[in-house]
């Protein structure tokens, strides 16, 4: 199968939209005993009827519609304790595309899963130390838009410092994680788009009322990219990120989040075009009464990409989430960001135009929990790209649209 490569867009946001559109994880049950911890066997099992499975552009003669089936058992260990605490979850599966349209999206069936675990030491005293891992499979193009299969594999191995001084007061958190970005070599893309970074955290936070904190947060993101592709080479990133803001509940049901500070992307002296420099943070009002849970705000981050060195991002989100009776739950998001590109990597390729993207993405699910560890549900979702911008080398459009009805059956014991 031939893939057509389409320019970055940001991962994190396309992450989140397949979570909304995914819907909501049925609840876990009491487990197996194992020693003194427990073990929790879980599937889920969704059959998924997708407009644009291989995010193709809407006049691409390549588009294609298809019915998908996505398996994920799994299993949770977790021991917890006081002095070493463990928890060990993964989900491995297959998704399967049916070719019902066209035979070739028969090619996008791949390996999926992803496996989280942390490891503490201390967990509850005043000073903890954790070792995490952060670990996915996947072929969906998650982390950049790009049309056709990808297959890669995302992992972040970290070290984690805690210090709960004054009773808990006050809590500081530094962490130190290595992360991988790695394409499977299959094409003359996509070995050019792997990266590692290196990425340093931290925040500290002080509760000087009972349900309102301080808060001060740092990151920092120092991106390699090891390999070139036929586009040109990737520009590494050293990018950081400083915020200060509040975190309060100002009425029995209303909580705000506040934060606000400076990004700058740090880019090297080699690269010709500007680097992302710019202020960044979030505003966020939160509902919660009883069974009812409303959200809406802004956030306005940047992010690191392939192509494009980096995207600058403004979004506008709601959230809604409303359980009815204790057995059914009903979900809903809708979501709009404008992103903001940086000068492309080799512009007699990828140039045409300054490029701004704008990404429309909302879903809604219902779902009913037979018992608190077995649910099924029906989803909907809608994704949605719009842009004044095409590549240069083939005048080809970057936008694209899809529409994704999902049936989930999940099972958590």
């Amino acid at each position: 199968m031939k893939k057509t490569c389409i320019p970055a867009v940001c991962g994190c946001i396309a992450a989140l939209l397949i979570l909304g559109i995914a819907g909501v994880s049925a609840a876990r049950g009491i487990g197996i005993k194992a020693g003194e911890g427990r073990m929790h066997p879980a599937i889920d099992l969704d059959l998924i009827y997708d407009t644009n499975p291989g995010y193709f552009p809407s006049d691409n003669t390549g588009l294609a519609s298809d019915l998908m089936l996505r398996i994920r058992p799994g299993i949770t260990l977790s021991f917890p304790s006081s002095k070493v605490s463990f928890e060990l979850s993964g989900k491995v599966g297959y998704d399967y595309y049916f070719g019902i349209d066209k035979e070739r999206t028969n090619d996008l069936s791949t390996v999926s899963g992803d496996a989280d675990m942390r490891l503490g030491f201390n967990p509850e005293g005043q000073v903890s130390f954790f070792i995490e891992d952060n670990f996915s499979r996947t072929g969906d193009p998650r982390y950049t838009s790009l049309a056709g299969r990808f297959d890669r594999t995302d992992n972040e191995a970290k070290a984690h410092l805690q210090i709960k001084p004054g009773g808990g007061a006050l809590m500081f958190d530094l962490a130190y994680g290595f992360f991988i970005d790695w394409f499977d070599d299959v094409g003359p893309n996509s070995a050019g788009m792997s990266s590692y970074a290196h990425r340093i955290y931290f925040s500290g936070k002080w509760k000087f009322l009972p349900k309102t904190a301080v808060t001060v947060d740092f990151d920092s993101d120092l991106r390699r990219y090891p390999n070139s592709s036929s586009w040109g080479q990737n520009v590494d990133v050293n990018a950081i990120r400083a915020t200060v803001g509040m975190l309060g509940q100002i009425t029995p049901t209303i909580n705000l989040t506040v934060k606000a500070g400076y990004g700058d992307s740090l880019l090297p002296d080699s690269y010709a075009g500007k680097d992302y420099r710019s202020i960044i943070g979030q505003a966020e009002v939160t509902y919660r009464s009883g069974t009812t849970f409303i959200s809406a705000g802004y956030a306005r981050n940047f992010q690191p990409v392939v192509m494009f060195v980096y995207f600058g991002q403004d979004k506008i989100y709601v959230r809604y989430r409303q359980q009815l009776a204790g057995k059914f739950t009903i979900t809903a998001d809708l979501g709009f960001s404008w992103l903001a590109y940086g000068d492309a990597v080799e512009a007699s390729t990828l140039a045409q135009g300054t490029r701004a993207d704008g990404l429309v993405a909302g879903g809604l699910a219902f779902n009913y929990h037979i018992q608190d560890w077995v649910e099924v549900g029906l989803a909907y979702g809608v994704q949605a790209r719009f842009a004044d911008w095409t590549q240069a080398n083939n005048s080809a459009s970057v936008d694209y649209n899809k529409h994704i009805f999902t049936f989930h059956a999940g099972v958590d014991y």
